[in-house]
């Protein structure tokens, strides 16, 4: 069970994920390799990971304040 629980936590994606993502797209556009009619389609993907990297951050730093050193 400990395996497969481990297996599962190495699928889900990190803050360092999404930020990898967003430097494939920025290099993809950069190279010209998506079409000009994909872009409004990989801006949007773009800018919900933009935000998925803000919320995490957040909830991050709330979780931090919460935490009492003792």
């Amino acid at each position: 069970m400990k395996e497969l629980m481990e297996k599962l936590e190495e699928q889900n994606l990190t803050i360092a994920d999404y930020g990898t993502i967003i430097k494939v797209i920025q290099a993809s556009l950069q190279r010209g390799s998506i079409r000009a009619d994909e872009c409004t389609t990989v801006g949007k993907l773009h800018d919900k990971l933009q935000i998925m990297i803000q919320k995490q951050i957040k909830e991050n730093d709330n979780a931090g304040l919460s935490k009492t050193d003792n």
